[in-house]
């Protein structure tokens, strides 16, 4: 079976060899997976054998964990491994691959990923490597056009705008975009295309609040029932979870505006107050408040329900 082509942020990498180091940062450090399946992808056309080690912070903690990186493989011409956050690490854990990287072994190549910016900016003088910090939409159109691709691979149609939103609801990470998607073409049993109805029941409800329930009732001004929803999902939710409401209700907005799906009428202007409302939460649960997300969100529906 073919694999998805590669994400145009990172193609140029898969036009030589592979280098000693990669890091991506900012709102692309989701897309550290894709990198590494996309090398697979190239080296096993090229019948290159290739080893990928995944190394959790508890592998960080060996004495000497340059040692492994250095020492080749007897089955294996390429190792590649990917290690965790840069966040996440030890300072000394960062010193540890920055001296390794001055002198990198040829066989082996490290797969970095760095959620703080400005951290993972500084590590990116390191020598040896190679790095990105995409914006968070080219993040998103990266995995939605590995999405679209491996649907179509399967026979199935899966449209641009529901893989941007599947992109958004798994935080704009690979790994979870690509169990979702394979949860999606199984739930299809063979229809040729995955729908709205798909994704509500694979990817969204789960058992807990809809999202789309809630952006209907803020479409209907109706009070109670946003803020019980609200309330109900805040109840269990983490931070990370309040980015996945927002794109959420902004996606099922969108299809209500489109005519798509099931959705609530919107009219024009109360459409405009909603994207607004919604993109100013955006924002503030990304730094510009000093509120919870939670709070800002109650805040910012409470204001768009009166």
């Amino acid at each position: 079976m073919k694999t998805a082509p590669p994400g145009t942020i990172f193609r140029s990498w898969l036009g030589t060899a592979p280098a000693p180091a990669y890091l991506l940062y900012g709102d692309g450090a989701g897309l550290a997976g894709c990198l590494v399946h996309a090398w697979e992808k190239r080296l096993r056309e090229e019948g290159v054998i290739a080893e990928v080690h995944h190394w959790t912070l508890a592998d960080m903690e060996r004495d000497s964990p340059d040692i492994a990186w250095r020492s080749p493989s007897f089955f294996a011409k390429v190792r590649i491994f990917v290690l965790p956050d840069l966040a996440e690490m030890k300072k000394g854990h960062r010193e540890t691959i920055r001296a390794y990287l001055g002198t990198p072994e040829p066989s082996a190549t490290l797969v970095l990923h760095g959620t703080d910016f400005r951290q993972a900016q500084g590590f990116a003088r390191a020598p040896n490597l190679l790095s990105a910090a995409p914006r968070e939409q080219q993040a998103v159109d990266a995995l939605a056009e590995y999405a679209v691709a491996i649907a179509r691979e399967a026979g199935a149609s899966l449209h641009r705008e529901s893989a941007s939103f599947l992109a958004r609801w798994v935080g704009v990470s690979f790994e979870p975009l690509d169990v979702e998607v394979g949860k999606l073409l199984a739930y299809a049993g063979g229809r040729k295309e995955i729908t709205e109805e798909d994704i509500r029941a694979v990817c969204v409800s789960r058992g807990e609040v809809d999202p789309f329930r809630m952006a209907d009732a803020l479409v209907r001004k109706d009070g109670p029932a946003c803020l019980a929803l609200l309330r109900r999902f805040a109840a269990t939710a983490d931070a990370e979870d309040y980015h996945r409401l927002n794109g959420a209700m902004a996606w099922h907005l969108r299809g209500c505006v489109e005519g798509r799906g099931r959705g609530a009428p919107v009219t024009p202007g109360r459409a405009a107050l909603l994207f607004r409302t919604l993109s100013r939460i955006d924002r503030e649960i990304k730094g510009e408040s000093r509120l919870s997300p939670g709070q800002v969100f109650e805040i910012r529906l409470l204001s768009a329900l009166a």
